[in-house]
């Protein structure tokens, strides 16, 4: 069953919250990173099916109806959440102009060890199993997940292969399909592991043996062949 959406409330402070209200302005940023960093605790406390609106409004010290005007319900407000995470380290790779200057081998390991490091962050890794663990009671959130995570990173990643393929670096056909089996390749071990092992153990684990294998594996496939072996 799809989760409901939670009908805004009335702006009146919640009680044992220090300041309730509007967020003054000029300090829409701050106050943004307070509500995702708020809602990160609760949900990491309590679950998804347990978190509400209410606790994160008490949580951040704000009203219910200014966590309703930036966001619907608390599904979108978890995907807020991991997005935040997920951007983070995936604008720090794409944005520089270094990845370009990477031989290819390693803008891929670049990559790979983005996504991976992620994985291996404790939080990270606790809020993606909430997620997993409530994906079927509630569908909704784990749509909008994939919608808004997977499709970022994989755009991303096809991003950077129609340049290498423009330099001639690369023979792809499908640059978004082969982003996203390249993605799926690097995650399937992480995949593995967030379905059997505890976020400690996860956070201990190396996988850079996993993605050079992976990495392997593409490029044998997509690298450009000589004029002798098209010939020969």
């Amino acid at each position: 069953m799809n989760e409901p959406i939670e009908p805004p409330q009335t702006d009146q402070p919640t009680v044992g919250s220090p300041r309730v209200g509007r967020p003054r302005r000029g300090t829409e940023a701050a106050r943004s990173d307070c509500l995702i960093a708020a809602a990160t605790r609760v949900f990491l406390r309590d679950g998804y099916g347990s978190a509400s609106i209410d606790k994160v409004a008490r949580e951040a010290g704000i009203s219910t109806r200014t966590i309703y005007e930036r966001f619907r319900n608390k599904a979108d407000l978890l995907v807020s959440v991991i997005s935040r995470l997920v951007e983070r380290d995936m604008a720090t790779v794409f944005a520089t102009a270094e990845l370009d200057r990477l031989e290819v081998r390693q803008a891929l390991l670049a990559i790979g060890e983005t996504i991976t490091g992620r994985a291996c962050d404790p939080e990270a890794a606790a809020l993606f199993r909430i997620v997993a663990a409530e994906a079927q009671r509630f569908p909704a959130l784990a749509q909008k997940m994939r919608a808004s995570t997977k499709t970022r990173v994989v755009s991303a990643i096809a991003t950077y292969f129609r340049g290498q393929i423009q330099k001639g670096n690369l023979r792809l056909g499908e640059p978004e399909r082969c982003a996203a089996l390249f993605m799926q390749m690097v995650c399937a071990e992480v995949h593995e592991c967030f379905l059997f092992g505890s976020p400690e153990e996860i956070s201990k684990l190396d996988f850079r043996a996993h993605l050079n294998q992976v990495i392997d594996i593409f490029l044998n496939g997509a690298a450009p062949r000589r004029a002798a072996d098209e010939t020969g």
